[in-house]
């Protein structure tokens, strides 16, 4: 069995219930739609940029 793992990105909707894991995508102000596991991603692209952006900003609060 393939181990959940969850976006950093997701966010569940407030004042609506859309179902268990299901929410929205915080890279596109909530356009796309979210279950929140990273292996079922819309946009593994954009994912990997956020993700690399992260990891320049704590490298350089390192220094």
């Amino acid at each position: 069995m393939v181990e959940e793992k969850i976006c950093p990105l997701f966010r569940r909707p407030e004042g609506l219930d859309m179902g268990k894991g299901i929410g929205y995508c915080d890279i596109d102000s909530g356009s796309t739609t979210c279950e929140r596991d990273v292996l079922f991603c819309e946009r593994p692209e954009a994912i990997k940029k956020y993700l690399h952006t992260k990891l320049e900003v704590l490298e350089k609060e390192e220094k």
